[in-house]
């Protein structure tokens, strides 16, 4: 079966309501279509069949993000509250690693100040998204504020997760691995560097929605 998105002419990062506009206006012309006379209307019968059964598909995803959102709005809040564990324990019990949850993971590591992970994280959101801009701009500001020149091919390639793997076992092997380069590490020694710390914060924190 052909992607249900690209039934409609749509992308899988359209919103909800583009794609449901879309397939009300295909529904119309393929109903009316159908009932034209000899190929013409078959053709019109088949696409709107194929259209249907996209559909529910779609369906399906559209509710699938609208429960795991739920879940989002609650990580938020827990960082807002400056509840990480909380925030951390409810991002792990949504199942679907998208750019989404890479991205909010992102934001609980920088808010850690664990700055090498959330950079990964981002790096991983923007594989699965590559044409969010929100992320791009949130890694141009950690990389600003970690004095890194921007992303490369040997970037992308570091510090990346199995989709599953377990988000405590993660944690406490970069705690391992922060302890060991703090030590050598100059993040943040000058009152610039605590400037864009805290713009850097504070664009995240908007960014959630």
């Amino acid at each position: 079966m052909k992607d249900p998105y690209k039934v409609l002419g749509m992308s899988k990062n359209s919103d909800a309501q583009s794609l449901r506009n879309r397939y009300e206006e295909l529904k119309a012309r393929y109903s009316e279509q159908r009932f034209q006379e000899g190929e013409a209307g078959n053709e019109g019968a088949r696409l709107l069949n194929e259209l249907e059964e996209s559909w529910k598909l779609i369906s399906r995803d559209l509710e699938n993000e609208r429960y795991a959102s739920g879940g989002y709005e609650e990580v938020e809040d827990c960082i807002k509250r400056g509840d990480y564990d909380r925030a951390q324990n409810v991002l792990d019990s949504i199942t679907e690693r998208n750019g989404k949850w890479h991205y909010f993971q992102s934001i609980i590591f920088y808010k850690r100040e664990w700055l090498s992970e959330s950079r990964a994280q981002l790096v991983l959101a923007i594989q699965l998204e590559p044409d969010n801009a929100k992320y791009k701009e949130s890694l141009r500001k950690i990389d600003m504020v970690m004095g890194n020149s921007g992303v490369n091919a040997q970037d992308m390639g570091r510090t990346q997760y199995g989709p599953y793997q377990n988000a405590q076992q993660q944690q406490q092997q970069q705690f391992y691995q922060q302890q060991q380069t703090d030590t050598t590490a100059n993040t943040c020694a000058n009152c610039m560097c605590a400037y864009c710390l805290t713009e850097m914060c504070c664009a995240m924190a908007r960014g959630c929605h």
